[in-house]
């Protein structure tokens, strides 16, 4: 079963010996433990369910010392048995346990009454009544009460049954998301090598599959998986694993890390979140205060930010904040963390991740706030427009949005079909990449603006170079997007594409009246010399221009149609261009090749014009050429 039980109370309230009753299994595995007779590591086993079904159990330790070590091992429970000893009642870190099941988000919870065998009826009730006062406003106020004796064995098959019914209503559907298993404990097992165990949250894992070490970035293989002790073909969230790893050492890996299948990055170092102060914190958490991060297994010290200038938070109140880690955590959305004060000596609170890489925020303006309520409650649609919003750029690949909102692909499909305020941008890497409307229609008339300036500034020019009009442009984005947008853009009408040129349509070349002479005495020295024009190295001389001169005045001739550049050094009148094509065309008609040197002989010029003719003739899709000889094209 994808199930996984917990424990909670305080120390020496019968967690352990309750677990064993249940399952036959001591966790109390180290011989530190078991002299001093405490539990000061977490402590694993399983709960046979009907049908041959197994649910995995892990036993937190109850002392206060060991706090970081429950909150490694409560994260993922699904059902949780808070212990509570009849002749202790509620205890400090019963109160404490209880506030890190609740902040976690632990929907199942069951009181377990334990020693009863050492206190009279009075005693267990006034218990029950401490129990009440403990629950009192939170979801568990009406959370089921077992008495029973872990040694004796009174009431431990009526928690058993109960465990049952309630792990029955418990539905995890494979999980089709990037597998995530935060490490609770790491060992080697001889002859196999290096095991890790944890909760998986999300996704599955096969063997040899290629991991991820989070946040390290190192990756491994599966040699194998176990469930509960024995080896699985697949394992799946919601299930206890345990990992054999190829590749790794012992201390490679360490409780606090994340084993994940990469699809998006989980690293963060600041996340934006919903953060509840708890009564425990007997204060207001103020705005930039050191804090303890519990991230799964990870404890990371930080700060804590208030949002949109709220400079403090008192208990029993939530607000917005920003989790400022002082190392690399690993975090996706709708994971619940808990914050304690720096010391590690009260739980302060915690909450719910909503934007995993958020960004350092600006100064306050109230305009984060309806963001991050969109992202907390809003539908699909309104979630992507708010990410869309706190993301930098032009617009974010599916799989990002998928891997920071907790969206399928098919959510994300689904909400640019029926969204006019999302648009998918044409061209893009592997990852379809999403923007909002009105960022992309704004960079389009950036665009725009940017060419109708350039032609203001340039009117000499035919237009804007493409890679320069992409480097002037914010946001930045890569070179295929860019051309893919400037297809879309084409396609409007909104710009013109000639080469690696763009250009207003319409738009037309200009220039002053001393500049149309020269232009005009070019044309002429051109259009003289017929089918052997001068280089432009001959007319530079021959005009007395230098070369930026003369550069510009046969691209603006070429741009209105009158010259025709063949080679980087020759340029042809367009009618002799057009006759010699024709003359051409003609001739491989009637003969169907020619030789360099024929067609030398058919326009009556030297190899110096013939050859690069010819290349601007294959180019231009009027002939082929095959060895040595041209055909017609098609």
């Amino acid at each position: 079963m994808k199930a996984v039980i917990g424990t909670a109370g305080h120390i020496d309230h019968g967690k352990s010996a309750l677990v064993r009753a249940l399952s036959g299994i001591d966790t109390d595995r180290l011989p530190e433990e078991r002299a001093r007779g405490i539990s000061i590591e977490l402590g694993f086993a399983h709960l046979d369910l009907p049908g041959g079904e197994r649910a995995g159990i892990v036993d937190v330790p109850g002392h206060e010392r060991f706090i970081r070590h429950m909150l490694a091992g409560a994260h993922g429970f699904d059902l949780v048995i808070l212990v509570v000893a009849a002749d202790d009642g509620v205890m400090p870190q019963t109160e404490e346990h209880f506030e890190i099941v609740h902040l976690l988000g632990v929907k199942r919870v069951v009181f377990a009454i334990t020693k009863i065998d050492v206190a009279d009826a009075a005693r267990v009730a006034e218990v029950r009544d401490e129990i009440e006062i403990l629950c009192a406003g939170t979801p568990s106020e009406q959370a089921p009460v077992v008495e029973l004796s872990a040694i004796g064995g009174q009431g431990v098959e009526e928690l058993r049954e109960l465990l049952i019914s309630m792990l029955a209503g418990l539905s995890h559907e494979q999980d089709s998301r990037p597998l995530r298993i935060p490490v609770d404990r790491v060992f080697v097992m001889k002859g196999h090598g290096t095991v890790v165990t944890g909760t998986a949250l999300t996704g599955s894992v096969a063997p040899g599959d290629e991991v991820e070490i989070l946040p390290r970035g190192e990756r491994v293989r599966v040699r194998d998986v176990q469930v509960h002790g024995a080896s699985v073909e697949r394992a799946w969230a919601g299930q206890r694993v345990a990992l054999n790893l190829g590749g790794i050492a012992k201390d490679g890996i360490a409780r606090g890390d994340t084993v994940a299948v990469a699809q998006g990055d989980l690293r963060t170092e600041r996340f934006n979140a919903r953060v509840e102060i708890r009564p425990l914190a007997g204060r207001a958490v103020r705005s930039h205060e050191r804090v303890r991060v519990y991230l799964a297994t990870r404890e990371i010290l930080g700060r804590i930010v208030w949002l949109d200038d709220v400079s403090e938070v008192a208990p029993r109140s939530s607000a917005y904040a920003q989790i400022v880690l002082n190392e690399t955590g690993v975090a996706g959305p709708g994971d619940r963390f808990v914050i304690r004060d720096e010391t590690a000596s009260r739980t302060l609170g915690g909450g719910s991740v909503l934007v995993s890489r958020a960004r350092k925020p600006r100064r306050p303006d109230g305009r984060l706030t309806p963001l991050l309520e969109a992202l907390e409650s809003g539908d699909a649609v309104s979630q992507i427009h708010a990410f869309l919003k706190l993301a930098p750029g032009l617009g974010l690949p599916a799989s990002e949005i998928s891997s920071g909102l907790g969206l399928a692909g098919e959510d994300i499909a689904a909400a640019l079909a029926h969204s006019e305020g999302l648009c998918a941008l044409p061209g893009g890497s592997k990852a379809l990449l999403v923007s909002l409307s009105t960022r992309y229609e704004a960079y389009m008339d950036a665009m725009v603006s940017a060419v109708a300036d350039f032609h203001r500034r340039h009117p000499e020019q035919a237009g804007m170079d493409l890679e320069a009009l992409r480097n002037s442009l914010e946001p930045p984005v890569d070179g295929k997007l860019f051309r893919g947008i400037i297809d879309d853009v084409e396609a409007r009408s909104r710009l013109r594409r000639r080469g690696s040129t763009l250009m207003i349509p319409g738009h037309e070349v200009s220039m002053k009246s001393e500049d149309e002479s020269e232009a005009e005495r070019l044309y002429e020295v051109v259009s003289k010399a017929g089918s052997m024009p001068p280089t432009l190295k001959q007319l530079e001389e021959d005009l007395g221009l230098d070369s930026r001169r003369v550069a510009l005045l046969t691209q603006v001739l070429s741009e209105r149609g009158r010259l025709v550049k063949v080679s980087t050094e020759l340029f042809f009148t367009a009618e002799v261009v057009s006759a010699m094509e024709r003359t051409l065309r003609g001739f491989l008609a009637e003969r169907g090749e020619i030789s360099a040197a024929e067609f030398r002989d058919l326009i009556t010029a030297s190899r110096k014009y013939c050859i690069p003719l010819l290349d601007y003739f294959d180019r231009g899709g009027v002939t082929v050429r095959v060895g040595d000889v041209r055909k017609l094209r098609g």
